[in-house]
């Protein structure tokens, strides 16, 4: 019985037996392939072998693939922008002649793009660059494939997840898109739909494109999630950025939260409210709230613009609620309606003087509560407007990213600077090292009292360690060597006539290399030297003669 292969999971079938569908993964493979996709089976760079189409936008088309090499299941990205190009019969792209400048200038920035989310491959939760060729006039990345469905579908099927659930799950994405985004690669398609949920509950991101699919205006259609794309996506003259990323990945933790990502962008410049049900802002802590309000701010100059900030928010538990700094507590007002009315009976200047009364009312008692909720007076305040003595008390905060918690310690503790130190939480990171602070608030830079608190985030190092080698090594040394990187070593022993006591024959269960969990237990085979023989009890008195029948009397 000749057997097929699926054209979404390649795994075998039989269509005798199972019919078009898959017994693995359903997929009916009766359907025909997408009349703007490569043929089913076309084998792209000698190594790749062409599935079903996964999806497309005006960038391109994603197919599920087969690599020969390592006989494992990827996806291929093909660079095919249908409004300025066509398929031909050799299942080339070409360029119309009038769009052979733009297609050229977009093929190169999608080329420079797929190099730089190559370099990321250390981070878990981007989906990884595997390779990258040219081929039929145009460009493919392949991805590693990992078994995904979307934020959407998650939350469609299992209904909307509690704060620590969604604080768990886009931590390690937002501190991701941080460092992405210090790379200069802005994701700008940050939705429920380009997050993926894997087995294991954590998120990966995928989805990235070139920046003309990503915002009205270019030459292709803009692919834009209604509710996560940042106003600023659409027009072809504003800046998109990072607060891009950080406007779409608050949508999208909204979403996880409330079932629901906020109205187009567009529409809430005349309305920016968030309908969010009593019941579930009942259930989230009010530093959250607030965080994930000013990271969605339609206006950019008054939105969160970077995820260092955004973490600090969302990290602010409610006794650190009292470190984020003046110029956010202001940002956070609504903004004051500056119009002068007309025609009510009283001169203009009278108007404005008494809008300008109504403002510094307005002014004082919001910094009365600011300042009464440092424990702080006006007297206080005026502290520092006492000339340059004062100024010169105040102490600048450094900057500590990716640098020793412990040093910094130190260094405190030596009288090097006038602040205290404290930790909110420790977080894994995969660009971090262990001990190293992720985030820090007040940020470098700001000017504090002196004495004031920096509240820092500390780096558990990654989440997923890697087996050391075991040759030649003894189990004092490896047990050092796997407690420090996180696992937990369980000593077994056995005999072994090659290798001396204590030292380590093997894992039990692992090899040398693999990657497991941070806090997993493992195994070691230890070497108790070789076993001995049997001793023969001596029944001759100490005589060695005794019982010989030839031994001389």
């Amino acid at each position: 019985m000749a057997s097929k292969l699926c054209m979404n999971c390649f795994a075998s079938y039989r269509p005798e037996v199972d019919g078009s569908l898959c017994p693995k993964c359903a997929w009916d493979n009766s359907k025909p392939q997408t009349p703007e996709g490569l043929e089913l089976q076309t084998v792209l760079a000698g190594r790749y072998v062409v599935g079903r189409v996964r999806s497309m936008n005006s960038e391109g088309i994603t197919y599920m693939a087969l690599d020969r090499t390592t006989q494992r299941t990827v996806t291929v990205r093909e660079f095919y922008p249908r409004p300025l190009s066509s398929r031909g019969t050799g299942q080339g792209i070409a360029p119309r002649k009038e769009d052979q400048g733009i297609f050229d200038k977009y093929a190169d920035e999608f080329l420079e793009l797929s190099k730089g989310v190559s370099r990321l491959r250390e981070l878990s939760v981007i989906e990884s660059v595997l390779d990258i060729f040219e081929e039929n006039g145009t460009v493919y990345t392949v991805y590693r494939y990992t078994p995904t469905v979307s934020l959407r579908s998650y939350v469609e099927k299992n209904g909307r997840l509690g704060w620590n659930e969604v604080n768990q799950m886009f931590m390690p994405v937002l501190t991701a898109l941080g460092l992405v985004n210090s790379l200069g690669i802005a994701h700008l398609g940050v939705s429920p739909d380009t997050l993926r949920v894997t087995k294991d509950g954590t998120l990966l991101l995928t989805g990235f494109c070139i920046h003309a699919a990503r915002r009205m205006g270019s030459p292709i259609a803009a692919d834009l999630d209604k509710g996560c794309a940042a106003v600023e996506q659409y027009s072809s003259k504003a800046v998109c950025g990072e607060g891009s990323d950080v406007y779409a990945l608050a949508a999208s933790m909204l979403f996880a939260l409330t079932g629901r990502t906020p109205k187009e962008a567009p529409g809430r410049m005349e309305d920016p409210r968030l309908l969010i049900a009593k019941d579930v802002m009942k259930s989230l802590p009010p530093f959250a709230v607030t965080a994930i309000a000013n990271a969605l701010q339609v206006k950019q100059g008054q939105r969160t613009g970077s995820f260092e900030r955004f973490r600090s928010e969302l990290s602010a538990a409610p006794a650190l609620v009292e470190e984020i700094d003046q110029t956010d507590a202001i940002r956070r007002l609504p903004p004051i309606n500056m119009s002068l009315p007309q025609n009510r009976g009283l001169p203009p200047v009278v108007w404005l003087i008494g809008s300008c009364v109504v403002t510094l009312i307005a002014l004082v008692i919001v910094a009365s509560a600011w300042l009464g909720d440092r424990g702080m007076s006006f007297g206080d305040l005026g502290q520092l407007f006492q000339g340059p003595g004062a100024a010169q008390s105040m102490v600048e905060v450094p900057n500590m990213l990716n640098q020793s918690y412990e040093e910094w310690e130190k260094k405190i503790a030596d009288g090097e600077f006038e602040i205290q130190l404290k930790i909110s939480s420790r977080s894994f990171s995969s660009t971090i090292e262990e001990g190293n602070i992720i985030s820090q608030a007040p940020f470098a830079g700001e000017n504090v009292q002196p004495g004031s608190t920096i509240v820092v985030t500390v780096s558990k190092g990654a989440a997923v360690r890697v087996l050391p080698e075991v040759r030649g090594v003894s189990f004092a040394d490896l047990q050092e060597m796997l407690t420090s990187n996180g696992f937990v070593p369980v000593r077994q022993e056995e005999h072994n006539d090659d290798i001396g006591a204590g030292y380590v024959i093997r894992y039990d269960g692992h090899e040398v290399g693999d990657s497991l969990d941070y806090g997993s237990e493992v195994t070691v085979v230890v070497s108790a030297g070789p076993e001995e023989a049997p001793v023969t009890p001596d029944t001759t008195g100490g005589n060695p003669d005794a019982g010989d029948p030839n031994a001389a009397p």
